[in-house]
């Protein structure tokens, strides 16, 4: 039987080796993007045959299971994770499964797989030189915000966050920007805080947080992490009263990472206003994840 523990700021360092080793190129296979959603997913981490299992809550599709990440046994963490689908009385599913995942899966579940692509969890890849310079026709409209906000903020600059008192400042501009939107939703909320929470956790979970500062004070901030090429960008926050502050952070964090040939700005929800604006970014490829639904594996 396998023991589930909830993902704690406690605990999550420990699970780094896990998603090091793992590059198939999704954020759901980051430590950032786990640890800032775990409390939105109810998220829980067992440690079965030198592999990585989570089980979480997927809105719709209720409790589901990510593949195991490892070095491990594979083929026996997926037998023990169907006996504790079967304990628990659930369906068998496999949620967020990248494509490179797949093979292990067919090869262990062979025609009892049922793949579907849900289109909700597309991760949005970007060219990253794209974003550094917002060159050619199909950035003009982003290289006109950037250049008014830097027009209308001639102090304008960037600032890696290191210290306790950047820390304070940027925790002091998430509170202002959560009193510009005070019709959140719960998700919105929550998704708020595990900003906060990553952004105190940031040097143990690997994470950089890049502020723009301007009129003397924080007017936008973003948080992810490198892994090999790719770059993940799993916060972004921007004043919605400061003209062109958003594109101008999503350009300034870039820059900060000069190796990154891949930006991952991640998944948009279904959320149809977030989706336009990823979409207008002219994304490079809409990286497919696929719900794994395992037949004959209920009580």
């Amino acid at each position: 039987m396998i023991e589930y523990e909830r993902i704690t700021g406690e605990n999550i360092s420990a699970l780094k080796p896990f998603f090091e080793a793992y590059a198939c190129g999704i954020c759901d296979n980051t430590i950032g993007a786990v640890y800032q959603w775990r409390d939105i997913y109810v998220s829980y981490f067992a440690i079965v045959h030198g592999m990585l299992c989570i089980r979480a809550g997927y809105g719709a599709y209720g409790e589901c299971y990510t593949v195991p990440l490892g070095g491990g046994d594979v083929h026996a963490a997926f037998d023990a994770v169907e006996a504790d689908a079967k304990r628990r009385g659930i369906p068998l599913r496999y949620c967020v499964v990248p494509s490179c995942a797949l093979p292990a899966l067919k090869k262990h579940y062979g025609d009892r797989m049922r793949i579907e692509s849900i289109r909700d969890w597309a991760d949005y890849l970007y060219d990253a030189e794209s974003f550094r310079t917002f060159s050619g026709k199909a950035y003009h409209g982003q290289k006109n915000h950037v250049n008014r906000f830097y027009r209308e903020n001639p102090d304008a600059g960037t600032l890696l966050v290191s210290t306790a008192e950047d820390e304070r400042d940027c925790l002091a501009f998430l509170d202002r920007f959560r009193a510009k939107h005070p019709e959140f939703s719960p998700l919105e909320e929550n998704e708020w805080n595990g900003a906060k929470d990553l952004l105190l956790h940031r040097d143990a979970l690997g994470q950089t947080a890049i502020a723009l500062k301007a009129g003397g004070g924080i007017v936008a901030l973003a948080i992810g992490e490198q892994k090999d090429d790719m770059l993940f960008e799993h916060v972004e926050k921007a004043m919605p009263d400061v003209p062109g502050a958003y594109p101008a952070m999503a350009q300034a964090f870039v820059k900060s990472f000069p190796a990154a040939l891949t930006l991952n700005r991640e998944d948009d929800g279904g959320d149809e206003g977030l989706r336009y604006s990823k979409l207008s970014y002219k994304p490079k490829e809409l990286r497919e994840k696929y719900l794994v639904t395992i037949q004959d594996a209920m009580v």
